[in-house]
């Protein structure tokens, strides 16, 4: 099973896919670009809807920028995709990843078709696995001939804070599409909740993508997650607060399965 490829890229962006495009070439994968959303060119009531402050139940702990909407929309359509065209899985790729050595067609046909093995999984992520990571099943030699890295599937928790490289089963991507009224937190934090929409959600090993920093790829899609760091001493002391409620709540439900919650609009 070879994963159809959705690479998310600005159309301001021409630099970044200009250096994508021969990376996925050379791994002989078939890949299409999905135009990435602008949030600033929004318009304002849109970008009002889909993020109201206060959130309901308050699950996060500051308003989403325009750029974290448009980065959410973004990998919205690339799941919507999945789905619409009834594929059985796909790679999700943000325009500032590169691969490691492990990266191979070999290697990505092999977890593709682990979604469907002995244990299936609706989220596959890889990138910065975990070191206290739980390993899971060990699959076929990258290579498929006793040579180079051996592939995991490895159960970490949450996993990393980044969208930047992740594969997605059809059956995820039907748990991920509906009910998408208002976009609560950035998407890469909505797929560690996983327990909100009865995710499975696992990471590869070892680590098949990075992200490359801003010196490599300058141009950023969610942009203006610090912001708050420049409020004013008492605005900003409250939305310290409200962030460390946020992480503690998250680690009580992660954790000890306190507080959680079943799909949020």
């Amino acid at each position: 099973m070879t994963p159809h490829v959705f690479l998310i890229n600005l159309d301001r962006s021409a630099d970044r896919l200009a250096r994508c495009a021969p990376i996925l070439d050379a791994l002989g994968l078939t890949w299409e670009r999905v135009p990435g959303i602008e949030g600033k060119q929004l318009p304002p009531a849109q970008l009002a809807a889909l993020n109201p402050h206060p959130a309901p139940h308050g699950e996060w702990f500051r308003p989403l920028t325009p750029g974290e909407i448009g980065c959410f929309l973004s990998h919205l359509r690339c799941w919507q995709l999945i789905e619409e065209r009834g594929l059985d899985c796909a790679l999700v790729l943000e325009d500032d990843f590169q691969t490691h050595d492990a990266c191979t067609l070999q290697s990505l046909q092999a977890l593709a078709a682990s979604a469907t093995g002995a244990h299936p999984w609706d989220v596959l992520k890889l990138t910065r696995l975990r070191q206290n990571a739980q390993h899971i099943a060990t699959l076929a030699p990258a290579t498929g001939q006793g040579k180079g890295p051996t592939l995991g599937l490895c159960f970490g928790g949450p996993g990393p804070e980044d969208g930047t490289a992740y594969l997605v089963s059809r059956r995820g991507a039907a748990k991920l599409t509906p009910k998408r009224e208002h976009l609560l937190r950035p998407v890469d934090f909505e797929l560690k909740h996983f327990w909100e929409r009865d995710l499975t959600v696992y990471s590869a090993s070892p680590d098949l993508f990075w992200q490359v920093g801003s010196d490599i790829a300058a141009s950023v899609i969610g942009g203006g997650r610090a912001e708050y760091r420049d409020y004013p001493p008492l605005r900003k002391a409250q939305v310290y607060l409200r962030k460390h409620r946020y992480h503690l709540r998250f680690w009580l439900a992660n954790k000890l399965g306190l507080g959680r919650r079943q799909v949020l609009g």
